[in-house]
């Protein structure tokens, strides 16, 4: 149920009604830290590799899922069914350890323009490379594959088959429209030296494009980039690379902006020691931080390697050790939650570690919230998550990403057992947002609920609940949406609305 809403004897406005019951749908209070009570549903399974999900803007009805090997496919969310028929299958991909398609963005005109952008591992060379292509002029579930169409944005050496990072995407930030942000490894090996490493590292040196978050302006027409005035090395002569926008990274694999605010959280994969979260704000939109790679692992100098901090460096807001409930071997970055269908859970941080502290392996979820400034009140939720509500259920195994759908619901992708989750509330956040009506013209009634569901209407002349009875079935829009329409209500009469789900 959710709340419901009449309008006074006179017609003129509208008051508001809770039924006290319904107060726990709504966000606590601040001073609190509980989370609300969280399930997962298996919304997809059966996959090879799944390492990513995201959807288009304002595409409410699919969710696009990247397979390591080559290929994405989609998920209609209405049905829950998979196309047959992948949306796209990359070729020539170096696909050993954890080399292959790593990376899935659409372009933000995508409505428009049908273009998105792919970040992989090139077969033979292990090149780190960003594709263009566009959707089908025929098939909106369909990429086009003609080879005139296929175009390579940015593309740079990698010397070994691991560290290769991979995450892409677009941010929320006002101004920095059609700016694409590239995460890069630092060329693997260990202690970031080796073949194909420079002189102290290349997470440390602004020559390389590796070990680095990257950020580029993008002409989606032509497939090609300028450099964005404010980046910190913009106008810099050669060797230096100006596509550099922070440094010190050493594998941020999975990485994300926070829709409301902007911030980009960025999960970097650790060496020995420890696993780090960091943030890089809004407020310092041209980048330079330095993250501290090779010197530091988290909080601590490098075992063996490292040092003092290097200038510039940012501390991670969270970072963890290889032991104990709270520890974890390869951290997986996540996001903060936005979505409409959990508001207990808003602005809270979900991320994960895919190989956990056990043996053999079992993945962990864990959420944190953070303030701008410090990171608080971490939790370890995997119990609270699994086993899925499914019959039968299903426990985590090792998950490989987060991703989010056109709502901001947030999804687990498991590569263990190759495997799809949706976070869910326990109990439905179904309410009614709104009632107005214009004049003597008919009622309508707003509301949010499941996507893709029905709700029930009920309606009375006064707010007992006991009086309230059926008035019709809607549908919920895939934007989790709802209106009704009723033209019978007298202008003088008071008028009560409430919502029911299932």
């Amino acid at each position: 149920m959710g709340n419901y809403r009449g309008h006074s004897a006179d017609g003129r406005d509208f008051g508001i009604l809770l039924l006290l019951a319904l107060t726990l749908h709504f966000a606590l209070p601040a001073q609190s830290q509980a989370l609300p009570a969280l399930d997962t549903k298996r919304v997809a399974s059966g996959l090879s590799s799944p390492v990513f999900v995201t959807a288009p803007p304002g595409d409410y009805a699919r969710l696009f899922i990247v397979q390591q090997r080559g290929q994405i496919l989609i998920l209609k969310l209405a049905t829950g069914v998979l196309n047959p028929t992948p949306f796209v299958t990359v070729p020539n991909l170096a696909g050993a350890g954890e080399q292959g398609l790593l990376g899935l963005a659409f372009d933000p005109s995508y409505a428009i323009n049908g273009k998105f952008y792919v970040c992989y591992t090139a077969a033979g060379s292990g090149d780190i490379r960003v594709d263009q292509y566009q959707v089908s002029s025929s098939d909106v579930d369909l990429a086009d594959i003609t080879p005139a169409t296929i175009k390579n944005v940015i593309s740079f050496s990698h010397p070994q088959a691991n560290h290769n990072a991979g995450w892409i995407g677009f941010s929320p930030r006002s101004g920095d429209e059609s700016n694409l942000y590239i995460s890069s490894g630092d060329g693997g090996n260990g202690n970031d030296e080796g073949p194909g490493h420079v002189e102290g590292g290349n997470a440390q040196s602004n020559i390389t494009l590796l070990g680095k978050m990257l950020r580029i302006h993008l002409d989606s027409a032509t497939a090609t980039y300028t450099i964005p005035s404010d980046n910190p090395f913009f106008g810099a002569a050669a060797p230096i690379k100006q596509e550099i926008w922070t440094l010190g990274l050493r594998n941020p694999y999975r990485d994300s902006f926070d829709r409301l605010n902007g911030r980009m959280f960025i999960g970097d994969v650790g060496q020995s020691s420890r696993e780090e979260i960091s943030v890089q704000h809004a407020t310092n939109p041209g980048g330079g931080e330095n993250y501290g790679w090779r010197l530091r692992e988290g909080t601590i100098a490098t075992p063996g390697v490292g040092g003092l901090p290097p200038p510039g460096n940012v501390e991670p807001i969270y970072d963890y050790p290889r032991t104990g409930t709270f520890g974890g071997r390869t951290v997986v970055g996540g996001y903060v939650y936005r979505g409409k269908q959990i508001p207990g859970l808003n602005g809270v941080y979900i991320f994960a570690d895919f190989l956990g502290t056990t043996d053999p392996a079992v993945g962990k979820i864990f959420s944190l919230r953070y303030d701008g400034t410090a990171a608080s009140d971490v939790q370890v939720i995997t119990s609270q998550l699994f086993p899925t509500i499914d019959v039968p259920a299903v426990n985590l195994a090792l998950p490989s990403s987060f991703g989010e759908d056109a709502n901001g619901e947030l999804y687990i992708t498991d590569l263990g057992n190759g495997s799809v989750y949706k976070i869910l509330p326990t109990t439905p956040n179904v309410r009614v947002e709104s009632v107005t009506r214009e004049g003597a013209g008919p009622v309508v009634v707003r509301g949010q609920g499941v996507p893709f569901s029905n709700v029930t209407i009920q309606s009375a002349s006064d707010p007992n609940a006991a009086s309230f009875t059926f008035l019709t079935t809607v549908p919920v829009m895939g934007n989790g949406t709802f209106e009704f329409s009723e033209v019978t209500v007298a202008g003088d009469s008071a008028r009560f609305y409430r919502v029911v789900y299932p």
